[in-house]
């Protein structure tokens, strides 16, 4: 039986072996796009992200057709999942920086606000294990995931949904945050599946099994 495929979009930025590793014990197997044709490829794509939002979203932008590659894959039914930064670059636009977001889950990137956290030993960035409450109709949460989970976090922004039915799931720090979006075939997760032991395993499990956008490989 053929293993699941899933590519990791690889454009320079974040420690990618972690993310690989953990896909490879969950049972999928791991490619690296590089360019516009690999992710034209893919399967299942995976965008990770770490650093600052303009940061990211330049590195993007300087490979030459893979933003418009991207697009098309989502267009074509292609799952996609964002990590961390990877996921706030889904948003339409982020208060870290100027640069415009993918906008393929609208919404913007804020930063947390001390002042709006309500206790003196809460700090921004927001490093801690947080469980994350979901929602019946998420897909990436379905199993045990739903019921028990504990992710680890560490960010100083958070996606603002414009759509309250594209978010999957939220986690506590201060006030609720949007810990996870679905919008179609699209999905992220601000937290750090691959550094979530089990439970991030059993979310690449659910998102290794999402049906392919594509059978021409």
């Amino acid at each position: 039986m053929k293993k699941p495929s899933i590519a990791i979009i690889d454009y320079g930025v974040g420690n990618l072996n972690s993310v690989a590793n953990m896909i490879k014990r969950s049972g999928a197997e791991v490619h690296f796009a590089r360019n516009a044709a690999d992710v034209q490829k893919a399967e299942r794509l995976v965008l990770p992200g770490v650093g600052a939002f303009d940061t990211c979203r330049r590195a993007l932008d300087q490979i030459d057709g893979l933003e418009k590659s991207i697009r098309g894959a989502v267009e074509r039914g292609v799952p996609l999942l964002g990590i961390c930064v990877g996921m706030q670059m889904l948003a339409t636009s982020s208060e870290e920086g100027s640069l415009a977001g993918l906008d393929l889950v609208p919404g913007v990137v804020r930063r947390f606000d001390l002042g709006k956290l309500g206790s003196r030993n809460l700090r921004v960035p927001h490093m801690a294990w947080c469980p994350v409450q979901t929602f019946a109709s998420s897909t990436l949460f379905k199993g045990d995931l739903s019921e028990i989970n504990r992710f680890y976090f560490v960010h100083s922004y958070y996606f603002e949904c414009e759509n309250t039915e594209d978010i999957a799931g939220v986690a506590l720090h201060g006030h609720d945050f949007t810990a996870a979006v679905e919008k179609g075939n699209v999905y992220g997760v601000q937290f750090h599946p691959e550094k979530s032991h089990r439970y991030g395993l059993a979310l690449f499990q659910n998102f290794s099994a999402l049906p392919v956008g594509r059978s021409d490989e």
